[in-house]
């Protein structure tokens, strides 16, 4: 994913090998609990966009936002999106996700979730993507943050 992919423009190039240092002991993590982490989009031999998926628990130790229900040993949680500069964010964030759905079977847990923000169309985490895609809403983090998730049909 990011460690040798980056959507074009997106971080700048002068951050990439720091940016590397600091996740590669992230992904070496994932590894030993899953066989992939999500999926990127190409156009023209360039990533234009990624999006991050990866057990709750590793997420949780490395200071991101996820879910607290349930099982943590069930879920996965979407770390990530990264839309290369110049890409319309809206409808790469609705390729990704649409594209997502068919890898499902290769995760090995039952249930995905992901932080969705309201009034932030095209921010971070949008929670209308989630909603689109068949999430529900299953915990308020804060008065514009929710918690989505959905099982995985496998």
């Amino acid at each position: 994913m990011c460690l040798t992919n980056y959507p074009f423009g997106n971080p700048s190039e002068q951050y990439h090998q720091s940016c590397i240092s600091l996740k590669s002991k992230v992904f070496s993590e994932v590894w030993q609990k899953e066989d992939i982490a999500g999926i990127f989009a190409v156009l023209d031999d360039r990533v234009i966009g990624l999006l991050e998926v990866m057990p709750r628990e590793i997420l949780q130790k490395y200071g991101y936002m996820t879910g607290t229900a349930g099982n943590s040993d069930s879920y996965l949680t979407i770390g990530c999106f990264e839309v290369g500069y110049g890409v319309p964010r809206v409808e790469m964030l609705d390729a990704l996700m649409e594209n997502l759905e068919k890898v499902y079977p290769l995760f090995h847990r039952k249930y995905l979730e992901g932080i969705g923000i309201y009034e932030w169309r095209d921010g971070f985490n949008p929670y209308w993507v989630y909603e689109k895609y068949g999430y529900s809403r299953t915990e308020k983090l804060a008065d514009n943050i929710i918690v989505m998730s959905k099982k995985l049909c496998m």
